[in-house]
């Protein structure tokens, strides 16, 4: 009977997953998005993580902390100094503003011509951020900084050896922040700051599964050999963020063949993505990685407002099934997902597969 006890004792602790939680994320509710010309109602909103702790909660087997907050020379790791100086001065600017000053700010002019230069805070608005859907407000820069933070304390739990497998539960997300540009609501890339930490140990590979192509990790990291990102995500050429994800986009310099893109096509369903998937798992076992990060979006769910994919929400135990086969020391980030009624559940099935 004592064996069995003890037996049940180490069975319970094995399947508990730690989360870092960033617990400034509300601090950035943005009032709306632009698309078209049109001011919308956001999709990325503080609701998104209540409805994933909510599942995981009801779940059980999961312990919730807060990390300490990086240093901003952590940030810079794989962000431009200055673009880190105007996130958080904005964000001050931002806090400080009183009666009809405006408390959020979005890009109204890009960067054009040979040699663009931005000397004054509207044009650095466009030179530091490439879309319309990603505002700037007084809480922004916390909130960016609490999801860096938490990432950071998942990598160092991996480095330390002392979890296995461990879940950053954040928001904004942070897959298509680039070095020195915001966008896709995302301000500080998660993944690659977890990928940065932990190369420092060994080679990485970054598995990104959200329906749309992490754009700012490929750009991070696309002439470097250390980290190979993969990415099975919508097809650019009618999804954000059109520009980049295409299948001939490889790397560069000593990157090249490094980075490994499998677009899909609208209405992708399990079918569709199994192939994709096992080739994304096999170009990882290829490199044999110390680590794995897995940027993880719930957008490719049928339901999702914005993706177009067509996985059911009992997919998400597969592919956790899928990537635990790695058997890899991991730190999930999360990504997208913006249908609140099946977000929490599909991570939720996703992560009991992990644990």
């Amino acid at each position: 009977m004592i064996r069995s006890a003890t037996r049940s004792r180490a069975i319970a602790t094995f399947n508990i997953m730690r989360v870092i939680q960033n617990s400034k994320h509300e601090l950035h509710a943005p009032p709306a998005e632009v698309e078209n010309g049109a001011a919308i109602p956001c999709y990325e909103s503080p609701a998104r993580l209540t409805a994933i702790r909510s599942a995981l909660e009801s779940a059980g087997g999961y312990t919730f902390e807060e990390p300490p907050i990086a240093a901003e020379e952590a940030i810079a790791t794989v962000h431009d100094p200055a673009y880190i100086a105007y996130i958080r001065e904005t964000s001050a600017e931002l806090r400080r503003a009183r009666g009809s000053t405006a408390k959020a700010q979005w890009p109204t002019v890009f960067p054009y011509g040979p040699n663009p230069r931005a000397t004054g805070n509207r044009a650095l608005r466009g030179q530091f951020c490439f879309d319309t859907y990603t505002p700037l407000l007084g809480g922004t820069f916390a909130a960016a900084l609490g999801g860096a933070s938490a990432a950071l304390r998942a990598a160092e739990l991996l480095a330390a050896g002392t979890e296995q497998r461990v879940y950053v539960l954040t928001r904004p997300p942070g897959h298509h922040a680039e070095r020195d540009r915001c966008g896709g609501y995302c301000y500080f890339n998660n993944s690659a700051l977890a990928a940065e930490r932990l190369a420092k140990l060994g080679k990485v590979a970054i598995l990104d599964l959200d329906v749309h192509h992490g754009n700012g990790t490929q750009h991070i990291f696309y002439n470097r050999y250390d980290v190979l990102t993969v990415s099975i995500h919508g097809d650019p050429a009618g999804l954000y963020p059109f520009f980049s994800g295409y299948a001939d986009e490889t790397g560069t310099g000593p990157g090249l063949g490094f980075n490994v893109n499998l677009p899909l096509p609208p209405g992708t369903g399990p079918k569709e993505y199994r192939p994709a998937l096992e080739k994304a798992i096999e170009a990882v076992s290829k490199l044999q990685p110390a680590f794995l990060v897995l940027a993880f979006g719930a957008d490719t769910h049928e339901a999702d407002p914005i993706g177009g994919f067509k996985l059911p929400t009992g997919f998400y135990r597969e592919i956790g099934l899928q990537v635990r086969e790695l058997k890899l020391p991991t730190a999930i980030v999360q990504e997208g997902g913006y249908s609140l009624e099946s977000l929490g559940v599909c991570v939720a099935n996703l992560l009991s597969e992990l644990s």
